[in-house]
């Protein structure tokens, strides 16, 4: 049995650590979208407004998101989708379900494949009003380092995700 582990880096505002670990637990326990075995906040990797690098840490996850979305959009690339038309002839399985996870990606829901998520804005950007607003009370804005742990009974890690393809079938 093995495990796999979701990095999320999570933009929230609030006083303290405490506050904002609750609710970004509370957040995850609650989601209807992304489920988790176990969730662990660790306080040595959270960072506060007013640090130096916050910031640099909310552009690293946005570029992180942006790289995700790339990868997607690639692949769909790969199997000849072009352009808006050739979406007409997509079929369900794989491919529209990468369809899907790039709209998560651009629609703010968040997933295991958000690596950035602002849970001020329920979004993967920042919006510059809250640009403004970071640069101008930082020390009520804090990013969490949230890892996500998702349970498998196989060797395989990946296997915790698939679980969906066994569905009334036997496993190999």
């Amino acid at each position: 049995m093995d495990n796999l582990e979701i990095l999320h880096d999570i933009l929230i505002a609030g006083s303290d650590f405490e506050s904002c670990r609750q609710r970004v637990s509370r957040f995850f326990e609650k989601s209807m979208l992304i489920r988790y075995d176990g969730v662990l906040v660790p306080e040595n990797e959270a960072i506060n407004g007013s640090a130096e690098n916050f910031m640099t840490r909310i552009e690293d996850g946005l570029a992180a998101n942006q790289k995700v979305l790339g990868e997607f959009l690639d692949n769909l690339k790969e199997e000849g989708f072009t352009s808006i038309d050739d979406l007409q002839r997509l079929e369900k399985g794989y491919l529209s379900k990468t369809l899907h996870t790039i709209a998560h990606l651009q629609d703010g829901f968040i997933g295991i494949d958000s690596r950035f998520y602002n849970l001020v804005e329920d979004s993967h950007g920042v919006s510059r009003s809250l640009q403004q607003i970071l640069s101008a009370t930082p020390g009520s804005y804090w990013i969490l380092k949230v890892k996500g742990r998702i349970a498998s009974e196989s060797d395989d890690p990946f296997d915790a995700l698939r679980t969906f393809e066994w569905k009334g079938k036997p496993r190999d």
